[in-house]
């Protein structure tokens, strides 16, 4: 296993972010099984190149502390990084102590290699489980975990119970999990002439109906207005109803000539 070899120097009281980045450093923890919490800081320059090494594999860090009277070193592994989102610069790291007589777990990175025989024929590899959990000792730790896909053809797959066995190595995702698997190239079919022609004739015959259905509500709105301004009338000829009594005076003065 890889070990690279980190300084930093254990932090006294609260500095604020900005006067260590003018120092050309970055705030820092360090914690652990058999550490308290430690504040400390790092050049950035330093954690910078360490993290690029990340992307080839899981490290051991030997960490070499100094300040506060102290010089003690501790085997470490990073944890977490956090990024300025603006500027993508490391601002803070979290650096987790591991005992070299204690097994413990790792996020192991996976790598393919090899051209897969369904890619051949027009397949895609797809890259669905990029790194894994493993329990070990620290001095059993893989740099990375290498999978040949040369065998895989449309429809194969490798899970994590078919990764390579490493001595000393346990396990502990899920094994039927999938890695790697080759899936057939989706091709988008054009619309067939016909369905075209359907397609069109539908929209066309849609305009019609809806043409309709504005005739019946402006032709309904407009029936609707007389109603409306009739009601005047209405109160108007109940007048002439009221007046029936002296129809009735008339008939008897007849009767009486």
């Amino acid at each position: 296993m890889e070990k690279v070899v980190l300084e930093g120097t254990v932090r006294e009281g609260k500095v604020e972010g900005k006067k260590l980045k003018k120092d050309g450093k970055v705030p820092a923890v360090v914690y652990g099984k058999e550490t308290k919490s430690m504040p400390i800081e790092i050049r950035i320059k330093d954690i910078e190149k360490t993290v690029k090494h990340l992307s080839e594999g899981t490290l051991l860090i030997t960490l070499k502390l100094t300040g506060k009277g102290m010089s003690e070193e501790k085997i470490v592994v990073i944890q977490e990084v956090q990024r300025d989102p603006s500027t993508e610069e490391i601002i803070h790291a979290d650096f987790k102590q591991i005992s070299e007589k204690e097994k413990s777990i790792f996020k192991l990175p996976i790598f393919g290699k090899g051209l897969s025989e369904g890619v051949k024929i027009g397949g895609v590899l797809e890259f669905i489980t990029r790194s894994v959990k493993v329990r070990c000792l620290p001095k059993d730790l893989p740099l990375k975990i290498e999978v040949d896909v040369t065998s895989l053809m449309i429809g194969n797959d490798i899970t994590v119970g078919e990764l390579p066995k490493m001595e000393g190595v346990e396990f502990m995702t899920d094994p039927h999990k999938v890695v790697f698997t080759v899936v057939a190239h989706k091709i988008e079919e054009a619309p067939k002439p016909e369905d075209a022609a359907a397609a069109v004739a539908t929209a066309e015959g849609a305009q019609p109906e809806l043409i309709k259905k504005e005739r019946a509500t402006a032709e309904g709105e407009e029936g609707a207005a007389p109603a409306k301004g009739g009601a005047a009338p209405a109160k108007g000829g109940a007048a002439p109803a009221k007046g029936a009594a002296p129809a009735k005076e008339e008939k008897k003065a007849e009767k009486k000539k």
